[in-house]
């Protein structure tokens, strides 16, 4: 059973972007990459040894009905780019995906830098394959004009500060992120400058003691009952006089 190297082309082409790279990276390894590249003066054509095996490699790497409707197809570049061109209409839909999720990314939106990165790296690949690829000065305007309200002045600092480079950007959220942690940590426990009510925390306190001493003593229950049934004889006896005929 041959070797299947990485995810195979889906029948309806939505991984066709990361499975023709998958393809370029395995072909060109095995140094059969020319098989589906166009032919260039002065260079020799593959063998058909050569040219078979990359044909082995992309039919093993494409779904079952695929490999049955393109069985006659013996040229691998004819096979490539009868794939391609059935699939190129991907470029229009993922370019219209990534787009809308560029528009609508903010890094307030993630709980760490770390992921916004990630995040803007798997757009910007998208994007790079339909040719929109954002510049660095598009990534580090998005970033920090995505931050949350509360860090304004922090926004101002970057801004004076100049970056360039996306890279040294996130570099160094990802330095103040450790810290503003800590300090976000330690604000949950007790805000800055705040400390509980004495009277608030001793009127609570007071009330809880009381709850938990009536619901946990059997003897209050029964003391409270036992003066209820009292209560209750003494009204039937001066009922019972008022009833008796004068």
């Amino acid at each position: 059973m041959a070797t299947i190297e990485f995810e195979v082309l889906a029948l309806d082409g939505h991984n066709f972007t990361t499975w023709a790279m998958d393809h370029k990276v395995s072909l060109s390894l095995r140094g059969l990459y020319q098989a589906i590249a166009p032919p260039q003066q002065g260079v020799d054509a593959l063998t058909d040894p050569h040219k078979y095996n990359a044909l082995f490699i992309i039919r093993n790497h494409i779904h079952q009905d695929l490999k049955a409707e393109y069985i006659l197809e013996e040229d691998p570049r004819a096979l490539w780019l009868a794939l391609q061109t059935r699939y190129e209409q991907q470029k229009a839909i993922i370019l219209r995906e990534a787009l809308n999720e560029w528009n609508h990314l903010r890094i307030q939106d993630f709980k760490s830098v770390g992921v916004f990165n990630h995040v803007v790296h798997k757009l910007s690949a998208k994007l790079k394959f339909c040719k929109k690829e954002p510049s660095d000065v598009e990534k580090i305007e998005k970033t920090l004009s995505t931050l949350l309200p509360a860090q304004m002045i922090l926004q101002q600092q970057y801004c004076e500060r100049g970056f360039t480079v996306y890279s040294e950007l996130i570099k160094t959220l990802l330095q103040e992120e450790e810290h503003g942690e800590v300090l976000m940590w330690n604000s949950n426990l007790r805000p800055v400058g705040t400390k509980p009510l004495p009277e608030v925390h001793t009127n609570t306190q007071t009330k809880q003691q009381r709850n938990t001493t009536n619901s946990s003593d059997p003897g209050n229950f029964k003391g409270k009952n036992m003066h209820k049934r009292q209560r209750q004889r003494k009204s039937r006896g001066a009922n019972k006089g008022k009833d008796v005929p004068s």
